[in-house]
């Protein structure tokens, strides 16, 4: 049924929108089922919606003008910049796998720690740089510790020897360096005052259900899937001044895999941009569909009525 939309109504759109993502098949693997909603965003610093087509027409005549014109190959791009991530967020961007510690299936936790002997010879427990807790690195099987005094240039591993204990970094035991680049095969003991950098591997396995790391994982063959898409905001009456609320609907869209990272120093805090790429799909009746723009009334918010002033607008192919 069409709708009369009075042309002389106008808003402004200020506020960035809330999105969420919901699954379209089921995922058992990842224990989600078709409906799910997998994503939710409400931290976005910018929502963009950008549409674009090519065109071609036919010319000719004096000056080669444009006569007839045709439009093809709509396309519709949806950048989401997000102020802060989630380890989900990260994975759907990434296309990834989450994994958590099992007895099967350990995640491994690279740790490097500087310390400064306070005795010959002796090299003392590392604390952790972020919270100031005691560490004991430990040795074992494919995972040694490394080890190089920053003040002589020695360097050495402490490798697990089967049948025997596993070293440890205790601020106990003296610790011998062996760089055979720089000084051939002579143990070198770090001395007092020596500044020691601690390279070790902590493997992490599930402990009664308490998580102690999770792992996102990147392969080359897996990338973001595809989801309906849900974004709410809310555009301001010229009219009344009232906020009145508005969303974008999407039924499929394609996560790109182009992913920028930053690590910086200085400037603005890191954002983490998603871009997604808007496919066609088929409406319920049966026509084709890329997005719908809504505008809808609750209560007495609305700046016009039922009969004049409300509806969607329909994108198609």
């Amino acid at each position: 049924m069409a709708s009369n939309v009075n042309i002389f109504d106008k808003y402004g759109i200020k506020e960035v929108a809330n999105v969420y993502f919901e699954a379209l098949e089921d995922d058992l693997a990842a224990g989600v089922y078709k409906g799910d909603i997998v994503l939710f965003l409400d931290t976005l610093k910018v929502s963009t919606i950008e549409t674009t087509g090519e065109n071609t027409a036919a010319q000719g005549g004096w000056g080669n003008p444009r006569l007839i014109q045709w439009d093809y190959g709509k396309e519709i791009n949806i950048t989401l910049e997000d102020a802060l991530m989630s380890l989900e967020s990260l994975r759907f961007m990434l296309g990834g796998a989450i994994k958590k510690p099992a007895s099967t299936a350990p995640v491994v936790v690279r740790h490097t720690e500087e310390v400064v002997c306070l005795a010959n010879g002796v090299v003392p427990k590392p604390k952790d740089h972020l919270t100031g807790v005691e560490l004991t690195p430990k040795a074992s099987a494919g995972h040694p510790i490394r080890l190089i005094n920053l003040t002589t240039g020695a360097r050495t591993q402490l490798v697990y020897a089967d049948g025997s204990a596993a070293p440890t970094i205790d601020g106990t035991k003296a610790v011998n360096f062996i760089n055979p680049k720089m000084i051939g095969e002579d143990p070198v003991k770090s001395a007092l005052g020596d500044h020691i950098r601690i390279f070790w591997e902590e493997v992490l396995q599930s402990n009664e259900g308490t998580e102690t790391a999770i792992e996102v994982t990147i392969s080359p063959d897996t990338f973001p899937g595809t989801y309906k898409v849900v974004g709410d905001t809310f555009m301001r009456s010229e009219k009344t001044g009232k906020d009145e609320p508005f969303q974008f609907i999407i039924n499929k869209a394609k996560v790109q895999s182009n992913v920028t990272l930053t690590l910086q120093a200085e400037g603005d805090p890191t954002t983490f941009e998603m871009t997604l790429n808007v496919l066609r799909s088929t409406n319920d009746d049966g026509q084709n569909e890329m997005m719908k723009l809504v505008r809808y009334n609750i209560g007495s918010s609305a700046s016009g009525t039922a009969e004049d002033d409300y509806g969607s607008i329909v994108s198609g192919s």
